[in-house]
């Protein structure tokens, strides 16, 4: 078999894009060509030089399902438009959360009631864009939602659900080091507290630990969407 041959063999049913695939073949016909050349200069002529580079090198369906083994999820290739895809993703949430033209509307609305309020000697009435009680926000919603629109219903709370859920799918999918439930948890958390801060004291929006609790919550069902596609993707590597 030739070095070509047997790369081939190697390379044809590895989960990954054909430039991923040629860069494999590029590499192994490296390796494979040097283990041939220190065999010709020992003294084997260039077909036994070949064929025992091979032999050296082992069964060309072990060396592919090695590889399929250790491939990431995702090829060098794939991955670049994936990362543009979560800088999108991390651009529209920023936009979305503090530089959209209505929030700086509302903020000029939220300054001049605090202003009022404290003029008036009633500062308590300043705390109404605040809720630090865990689930206050949310049972208001059920009890009173005939108070709300469908809209505000939607928005608030699937809406903070669904801002968080790309979070906790391609943070694992782009870095292992966050394939960890309990680090997706904790940066989803501190995303969110930061979010709420910046929110909070450029009164862009109003402080709801409730907020806090959905975004977790989207982080991780975006998790577990990752690793239910993970595990569908090794099972058919």
């Amino acid at each position: 078999m030739q070095l070509q041959e047997y790369v081939e063999q190697v390379v044809k049913d590895l989960p990954c894009s054909k430039r991923e695939k040629q860069d494999i073949k590029d590499e192994l016909l490296d390796h494979l060509g040097s283990m041939k050349w220190e065999l010709i200069e020992e003294g084997y002529e260039e077909a036994a030089a070949s064929a025992m580079a091979i032999q050296r090198f082992g069964s060309h369906a072990t060396i592919s399902q090695q590889l399929k083994e250790s491939m990431p999820l995702l090829d060098k290739y794939v991955r670049k438009w994936v990362m543009s895809l979560f800088g999108l993703y991390l651009a529209i949430t920023s936009y979305l959360v503090l530089l959209s033209p209505d929030r700086w509307q509302r903020r000029a609305f939220t300054i001049d009631w605090k202003q009022r309020m404290i003029e008036y000697g009633v500062p308590e009435y300043t705390h109404l864009f605040q809720n630090t009680k865990p689930l206050s926000t949310l049972i208001d919603y059920v009890i009173h939602s005939n108070r709300y629109s469908a809209y505000t219903l939607v928005y608030n709370l699937f809406g903070n659900i669904a801002l968080f859920m790309p979070l906790g799918m391609l943070l694992p999918l782009l870095f292992p080091t966050f394939q960890s439930i309990h680090r997706i948890f904790f940066t989803a958390l501190l995303a969110s507290l930061g979010i709420e801060f910046l929110q909070f004291l450029f009164a862009l929006g109003s402080f709801d630990v409730d907020d806090l609790l959905l975004n977790v919550v989207g982080a991780l069902l975006g998790y577990g969407v990752f690793k239910t596609g993970a595990a569908i993707m090794k099972r058919k590597k």
